[in-house]
């Protein structure tokens, strides 16, 4: 009889020990296809797993984040303690871990996603269900989608290159899973960057069929799968489309967001502000520890850059989670404990930058200046929209600079440089272009031999010193 292996948790769907850092990856149990998912339990136990492997430090709760920012101008390692050195001095190999690190765990979600997918609908379309257990199910597979589509485009924002507007995408993406898990030993390819995108859409797509209310901001939300919709078309250079999802997230949360002393409170809670459309929940008895982003960003060494906190004015009040010695304030832990700290996936304030930056894309500049003062009036100083702006080159100046204030150390940079095609000074070249970049895919998967292929060239891409 056919097997699969599939992790099992004794985990419900309360997060409160949603994952941690002494999760072993190894410890899994051979199930009987069969009888894999017998339940609306068995599904949700098994949406706990893949949500544990999304706040992994192996995947968003570090590495995916730490080099968005540590690969880019806003973030600096500290030689001394090794953490992200290489990538952020730019020395790393096919071999660096934490390459392997985010290839193995997002293409982890992929496979639990897929596998939960599948499973939910053939209990839904076996029938006989207790009752509730339908609508347990369509929840579930609406954050399956999710899940997978997100995953899928981590990947390839970090192994394939960007999407180009109007262009040809036939650059190489990643490797897609669909309708059936990639099963041991099974030869693979790589789809092109435009088919990965399709197939993150339409996974969009399938999460919003499926998707269901009464899941708070812990979960793959309704809001945050609109959210997500707005991040793609946005990376796509689809504005008109990341408009109407970045508005919709915008009315599905509900929020007037938050003042200027609960913005800066925020980040020493686990709670649930008005900001969050889908954060990563942490607990003090389950936290990262060693591998958290306030360790890097602490006894690590991690800083923001001087180029980083010379972007705040004077009255900014987000230039007060910098330290004068250019430490973050974003992960700092809550009192008791000081590596709990949730992680951000989703923001409202990410939402209304992209419809700023979208409609200023589309020259609506009234429209854009209207979005854009959510967050730019945090510098105190800036109080209307006419404090802002009022060229279409000036608004996309100042929305740069806007997304560096409001997302330093969330792992937005780097990626913002690769959709943008901007200048930045990287690694000592000051003429460096992110775009022409996409990093190797790690050596072991090249070397397993299964049919994914190297990205050729890569290394004639870094950065000049």
């Amino acid at each position: 009889m056919k097997r699969i292996l599939i992790y099992i948790f004794s985990l419900v769907v309360g997060l409160s020990t949603f994952w941690s850092c002494d999760f072993e990856t190894d410890i899994y149990t051979a199930i009987d296809m069969d009888n894999a998912f017998g339940s609306a339990q068995d599904i949700e136990n098994a949406l706990n797993g893949a949500y544990r492997n999304v706040g992994s430090y192996y995947y968003r709760g570090n590495r995916v984040i730490a080099i968005g920012d540590m690969a880019s101008d806003v973030a600096e390692a500290d030689a001394s303690t090794g953490h992200f050195v290489a990538i952020n001095m730019w020395t790393f190999t096919d071999t660096s871990g934490e390459l392997l690190d985010a290839w193995t765990y997002a293409y982890k979600v992929i496979d639990q996603s897929t596998r939960g997918i599948n499973g939910s609908l053939e209990l839904l379309n076996g029938g006989n269900l207790p009752e509730g257990d339908d609508a347990r199910l369509e929840s579930a597979l609406s954050q399956f989608y999710a899940l997978r589509a997100l995953a899928h485009f981590d990947l390839v924002n970090l192994f394939g290159l960007p999407y180009k507007a109007g262009g040809n995408n036939s650059q190489l993406g990643i490797v897609i899973v669909d309708q059936e898990p990639i099963e041991d030993f099974q030869q693979v390819s790589r789809s092109t960057v435009e088919e990965t995108y399709a197939h993150v859409l339409k996974d969009i797509n399938s999460a919003k069929q499926y998707v269901t209310g009464g899941i708070n901001q812990y979960y793959f939300n309704e809001a945050a799968i609109y959210a997500l919709e707005a991040r793609v078309n946005l990376y796509m250079h689809r504005y008109e489309a990341a408009i109407t999802a970045a508005n919709k997230a915008i009315e599905l949360r509900n929020s007037n967001g938050v003042d200027n002393a609960t913005y800066l409170s925020m980040w020493r809670s686990t709670a649930i502000s008005g900001e969050d459309i889908f954060t990563l929940v942490k607990s003090n008895d389950d936290n990262l520890s060693a591998n958290a982003l306030n360790t890097l960003y602490g006894s690590y060494g991690g800083q923001v850059s001087q180029f980083t906190k010379e972007k705040f004015a004077a009255n900014d009040i987000r230039g007060g989670l910098i330290s004068a010695t250019n430490h973050p304030g974003k992960y700092d832990g809550i009192p008791s404990a000081a590596a709990v700290s949730n992680v951000p996936v989703f923001r409202l304030s990410e939402m209304y930058l992209i419809v700023a930056e979208s409609q200023a894309q589309l020259n609506n500049i009234s429209a854009a200046q209207t979005a854009l003062l959510y967050t730019a009036k945090r510098n105190t100083d800036i109080t209307t929209v006419a404090d802002l702006p009022a060229t279409q080159a000036g608004l996309l100046e100042f929305i740069a600079d806007e997304r560096i204030r409001e997302f330093f150390t969330e792992g937005h940079r780097f990626y913002d440089l690769r959709r943008t095609g901007a200048v930045a000074t990287i690694a000592g070249d000051d003429q460096f272009v992110a775009a022409n970049f996409v990093y190797p895919i790690p050596s072991e998967e090249i070397n397993a031999g299964f049919g994914v292929i190297q990205n050729e060239g890569w290394s004639d891409n870094l950065p000049n010193r």
